[in-house]
């Protein structure tokens, strides 16, 4: 499970990538991020849906997120 950690947090998102936030359609990752720490969105409703690996991210990796890109 560290393992699994450990990758997740050296890995690089591209702010452009389309994706779905859960129960509000595709957008950018960028605006997805950005609308779930301005809604203060939780649970599933902080859910992003990805192509790529990890196909989702939770509110930790997108808080994550919204601090490095912020």
């Amino acid at each position: 499970m560290e393992q699994i950690a450990e990758r997740r947090s050296k890995m690089t998102f591209d702010p452009e990538e389309i994706v779905t936030l859960y129960g509000q359609g595709q957008m950018p990752l960028r605006t997805a991020v950005q609308r779930v720490v301005a809604q203060k969105l939780h649970g599933l409703d902080a859910t992003i849906f990805r192509e790529a690996q990890p196909s989702l991210l939770d509110h930790e990796q997108i808080a994550k997120l919204a601090a490095e890109w912020s």
